[in-house]
């Protein structure tokens, strides 16, 4: 956890306010903090006919996000229209998938939009939304504007323009789709006298200072990209207000309220309130002598994010309000990232590894890609969840103000806090308590309602136990209890899975009838249905477009017939047979659970003859896990791992990756099952770590014995997801790949670290031509400290 209260100032807070805004915060943190998105992607440009592989992360506040566990993730075309969209589970805090790009989808800018269901209750606003670049050489639709549409648009310090006082504006100019324009011009009074000049300094932002004043109106003209003229009056000047100026001294923030032309009682500052991500940071009185005051901030206190910065009057009314982003980089992860083998030969093998200090859990994913030309506009994980999903206004190319903590950085960041709003909330919005109904609510993964009947007499079977069987296409059977109530009714609850399953509920009745099943709950599709709405305006590369040629270049996109692209229906490839184990893993095991097994035993190469259950069979076996108790009373824990009260943390228990009790499991033979993996504590597995136990999928026989007498339904399951196609070399058949030109080398999203587990190494084999790789690593650990690692090496 994190220190939120600066000591310094916590001597100073003697409040007791009925309706205090601190008091609000609290409510709002504990009620209405809607979670962030961030979206880690293998390329930043895409061709039509390749896969796009993705990892999404989410967080609440400072750590990673727990309550939800369904992910929606959209790809939408320039008109609005969903053209493919994926439901995921969320697992570790995270959600992991892909899109497969027609080559039938035209050259432009697709939009590329996420939520949860808790999202959905804030409405769209905070939805993730980002855009992406798909080229088509072939069909070609590219929508440029014909005549650009330029603003400029200027914001006074604190949010007030007051006469008489000295005022900070702050200024940014755009094109009609966000991106910024160079500007310079001069403010004119109304009798066309210049009172003060302007002229960008980043990204078509800048700030000047002057006093305006009383009844006075203020022209700016504009001159942008140095040939189109423009003007704009400036906001109303008020002729009483509070004027609230902070400015960077050291490590500290000093500010300065002004409130010399406020003449009432309600425009007399009282205090001085500091919030960061919904918590309080401070609140500090403010004594005035001649309505004036200056302090600082121990801004070196604070912890990393954009610091709201409120005066507030004695009626808890807010005057002035200030943005600061504080950066103390105590969010940075200490994972380094080793070059083991590095070669660009043709088809060669290079060995790279992830390196922890500390023994914290976490989730990464790795992409490597070749020659591949970045984006104009880059967002990161730290970028993401630090400052672009915090503010109203479009940031462009968020990723440049954390590439260094240096003093241009900080004060080019400042320029984008002074021209943007506040997204959470507004103080009249929480002090009015206008707040979200929060009715919509997280399915927790697949939720599977309704109500089993007697087909003789169509009276509810009542308070009885059923076996649940679940059969898809890509795997065997699961099986999980379920129990209806007094009215015949059952909830089934935290299933994952994924595409279409037969449901059958086995009849426990002696007679052989089927029962009556009906269901009740709401497929997936149906609760993540959105209506169609309007999206920002997105423009795609002009022809002349430096970055266009670069990527024309790359993918040889000059002429129809130059496409050359690799896409995963053009590779033809001869691999070797897996091993009955590796056949097994690929199939039947996801990687969710964790990428390092601490212990495993294989009965599929080994096989166990033995008389006991596997929980007995166990007891003797697995060093590190303690397994007591039986036949029905099992205690299952990883090295004895105990809660602060001192009682035992049980482990986890997974049968084919679906979570149970140990007395599910307890009469599962030892000859029925084919993998057994112990995983540490980790995001997805919890403190006392995880037992996975893997059953046996050669079955056919004993599935259609098991499955007589049932009742069938079919259910919708989660978006299925492929696996990324990675060339092993080193098999001699391989090499029947004519051309290898892709341009990601490698994509893994399962990597993870721990106590054991400090050194994550993986390996790629190049493509025929490459010299040049753009290697990229992000994750979250469980304290919510980022990994952003970018390395190019040519």
């Amino acid at each position: 956890m994190k220190l939120f209260i600066l000591s310094a100032f916590l001597l100073l807070s003697k409040f007791a306010f009925s309706q205090a805004p601190e008091n609000i915060i609290d409510k709002v943190r504990e009620n209405y903090t809607a979670e962030k998105i961030y979206i880690q992607y293998d390329k930043p440009n895409y061709l039509v006919g390749e896969t796009m592989w993705f990892k999404a992360y989410l967080m609440e506040g400072y750590l990673p996000a727990l309550k939800s566990t369904v992910f929606a993730i959209e790809l939408i075309n320039d008109s609005g229209r969903v053209i493919q969209k994926k439901i995921l589970p969320i697992v570790g805090s995270a959600a992991v998938g892909d899109f497969v790009l027609p080559k039938t989808l035209y050259e432009g800018i697709y939009t590329i939009r996420a939520y949860t269901k808790q999202l959905m209750n804030f409405g769209t606003t905070n939805f993730y939304t980002h855009a992406l670049n798909i080229f088509n050489p072939e069909k070609r639709n590219t929508k440029i504007p014909e005549e650009s549409i330029y603003s400029t648009y200027f914001f006074p310090e604190g949010g007030n323009f007051v006469a008489g006082t000295q005022n900070t504006v702050a200024f940014k100019c755009t094109d009609q789709a966000g991106m910024p324009q160079n500007v310079e011009g001069k403010i004119s009074d109304s009798k066309g006298k210049d009172v003060a000049g302007f002229m960008s300094s980043h990204d078509g932002m800048g700030k000047f200072d002057f006093i305006p004043l009383a009844g006075e109106t203020y022209l700016a003209t504009c001159l942008i990209a140095g040939k189109y003229k423009k003007e704009m009056l400036l906001p109303i000047v008020k002729e009483e207000g509070v004027v609230l100026s902070i400015k960077r001294e050291g490590q500290n923030l000093r500010f300065s309220v002004d409130a010399k032309t406020g003449t009432g009682e309600n425009m007399v500052p009282d205090y001085m309130l500091g919030i960061e991500d919904n918590q309080m940071a401070f609140k500090v009185p403010l004594q005035f002598s001649g309505k004036k005051m200056v302090g600082t901030i121990p801004a070196q206190q604070l912890p990393s994010g954009i610091l709201q910065v409120t005066i507030f009057n004695r009626q808890n009314q807010p005057l002035a309000e200030r943005l600061v982003f504080i950066n103390a980089e105590e969010y940075v992860s200490n994972g380094t990232l080793q070059t083991d083998t590095v070669s660009f030969s043709a088809r060669a093998k290079n060995v790279f590894s992830l390196n922890f200090l500390d023994t914290l859990s976490g989730n990464y994913a790795v992409s490597v890609t070749s020659n591949e030309v970045a984006s104009n506009d880059q967002d990161n994980i730290v970028s993401r969840f630090l400052l672009s999903s915090d503010i109203k206004g479009y940031v462009f190319n968020p990723s440049y103000y954390f590439e260094k903590n240096d003093q241009v950085r900080a004060d080019n960041l400042d320029l984008v806090l002074l021209t943007n709003g506040w997204r959470r909330y507004t103080w009249n919005e929480i002090l009015s308590n206008r707040f979200p109904s929060m009715s919509i609510k997280d399915p927790n993964y697949i939720t599977v309602k309704g109500m089993v009947k007697d087909p003789i007499n169509g009276k509810p079977v009542a308070n009885k136990r059923f076996s649940v069987f679940f059969k898809s296409k890509s795997k065997s059977l699961d099986f999980v209890p379920m129990e209806t109530n007094g009215e015949g009714e059952f909830i089934l609850d935290g299933l994952i899975f994924t595409d279409t399953v037969n449901l059958n509920i086995k009849n426990p009745m002696t007679r052989k009838t089927d029962l009556l099943l009906s269901f009740s709950s709401t497929t997936l599709s149906n609760l993540f249905f959105l209506p169609k709405v309007k999206l920002p305006s997105y423009y795609f590369f002009a022809p002349d477009d430096i970055k266009y040629k670069e990527i024309s270049s790359l993918y040889k996109l000059n002429t129809a017939n130059d496409f050359s692209g690799i896409t995963m229906d053009d590779i033809k490839v001869k691999v070797r047979l897996r091993s009955e184990k590796e056949a097994f893993e690929n199939n039947n095991t996801t990687g969710r659970l964790g990428s390092f097994a601490l212990r495993e035993l294989d009965f599929i190469t080994k096989p166990v003859s033995s008389g006991l259950n596997i929980l007995d069979y166990l007891k003797s076996k697995l060093t590190g896990v303690n397994i007591s108790g039986g036949p029905i009373d099992y205690s299952i824990v990883f090295r004895g791992t105990r809660t602060l009260m001192g009682g035992p943390v049980q482990m986890n228990i997974f049968l084919d990756e679906i979570e149970v009790r140990p007395n599910d499991v307890a009469t599962l033979k030892v000859s029925d099952v084919a993998l057994v993996k112990v995983f540490n504590n980790n995001l997805s597995s919890g403190s006392g770590g995880s037992l996975a136990i893997y059953r046996k999928k050669d079955a056919g026989a004993i599935a259609t014995n098991i499955l007589a007498n049932t009742t069938e339904g079919f259910l919708e399951g989660f978006s299925s997801s492929k696996e990324f196609f990675s060339p092993d070399y080193s098999i001699e058949k391989n090499n029947d790949i004519l051309t290898d030109t892709r341009t990601t080398l490698y994509w893994n999203p399962y990597l993870n670290s721990d106590k054991e587990n400090r050194k994550v190494s993986f390996s790629f084999y190049n493509n025929d031509s490459a010299k040049k790789f753009k290697v990229v690593v992000e994750g979250i650990q469980e304290d919510g400290k980022f990994l952003h690692i970018e390395k190019i090496l040519e």
